[in-house]
């Protein structure tokens, strides 16, 4: 395993990181998974779910393996989201209750997450600095982060001084992007640690309508490492996706190399939305990948959750008037139109 600095802080922590979003919640799933990261070297893991009262039943699947594997990790907390806990009191609630579940009661750096708009960063946000600062000081946690997925607003963030490490989505599908780049670069000019997330976008850039886009996770992964990045989360949801990520240590140059992709990356994902919101704006204001991203959860996180999810937006997929100015933005030739009639029929039917 490769270790890389973590920024300005003082941590060396393992390129190949894990997230925990997606991980099976059971404990005999949770104790395989860390028991193959931490044997192939994985020291950050990534803890998303920083509510014991919320994610009982996470909780009481990973905290266990935690505790065992305690002194050879490096801890990421959450505080927020926003949306969630707009509090940021309910924030502190939620971090006192994480930080008794691991036994030394400290994590390495915590997250401010889903900090994605100016309104989040000067309030909430700022608030939420505060109340963190006190706990670095009283020593309960060690640096303070920040995770988004809007670069502009992850670049205020990174070049004000106020966070250590930053997490963003860095992946193929940004390597033309400007706004990226800008950020990796405030990144680097201010010594910010960078964590990529979602290197594989969710998936979307390994299949296409179920079928392999010819694109693998070790480019994916080669990839973001060979961006200015101290390590990568990918999200493995067992012990298989682990052992599929760990590949990438024994991978030869000719299986890591990435180059004829970015110029070929729209044929390979013809047909597969990636949720880049070139469709918009809608005339109707539906936020059309945020209901694809929906219908694409529905495998793994079941109907009946989404419907509840999907009982929130302000403007449906029945809104849709079949214009078909969403058709002719969409760069990955996506049938957005019957992907809204999917919606429609799946989510909104009686």
């Amino acid at each position: 395993m490769e270790y890389r600095k973590l920024g300005g802080t003082d941590l060396e922590v393992s390129a190949i990181g894990l997230g925990t979003e997606h991980l099976v919640q059971t404990r005999e799933n949770m104790q395989e998974v860390l028991r193959i990261g931490v044997d192939a070297g994985i020291n950050y893991i990534d803890v998303l779910y920083s509510s014991p009262e919320a994610n009982a039943v996470f909780w009481d699947s990973i905290g266990p393996e935690l505790v065992r594997y305690r002194d050879k990790l490096i801890l990421t907390g959450h505080w927020g989201p926003s949306d969630m806990y707009p509090d940021p009191a309910e924030c502190q609630h939620c971090l006192d209750l994480a930080l008794e579940r691991i036994n030394n009661g400290y994590f390495e750096a915590v997250m401010l997450t889903v900090v994605d708009s100016e309104k989040t960063w000067n309030g909430w946000a700022q608030e939420s600095l505060e109340r963190l600062r006190s706990y670095k000081e009283q020593g309960r946690i060690g640096h303070i982060g920040l995770s988004g997925h809007v670069a502009p607003i992850a670049t205020k963030a990174a070049q004000s001084g106020l966070i250590d490490v930053l997490m963003f989505p860095i992946n193929l599908l940004g390597h033309d992007d400007e706004e990226v780049k800008a950020l990796c670069q405030a990144c680097v000019e201010q010594d910010v640690g960078l964590v990529a997330m979602k290197v594989y976008n969710g998936g979307t850039l390994l299949s296409v309508k179920g079928e392999p886009s010819g694109i693998t996770p070790v480019q994916c992964l080669h990839y973001a490492l060979s961006q200015p990045v101290a390590t990568v989360v990918p999200g493995a949801r067992n012990a298989d996706e682990m052992r599929a990520t760990l590949r990438y240590l024994e991978a030869t140059d000719a299986e890591r190399a990435y180059s004829d992709i970015p110029a070929n990356i729209h044929e390979l994902l013809a047909g597969q939305c990636t949720y880049c919101q070139h469709c918009l704006p809608c005339p109707q204001e539906i936020e059309m990948g945020w209901i694809i991203w929906h219908l694409d959860q529905v495998q793994s996180r079941g109907t009946e959750l989404i419907k509840e999810w999907y009982a929130g937006f302000p403007v449906k997929a029945s809104a849709c008037v079949e214009c078909g100015e969403c058709l002719e933005r969409c760069p990955f030739d996506v049938d957005i139109i019957a992907k809204m009639q999917e919606a429609v029929a799946l989510f909104e039917s009686v």
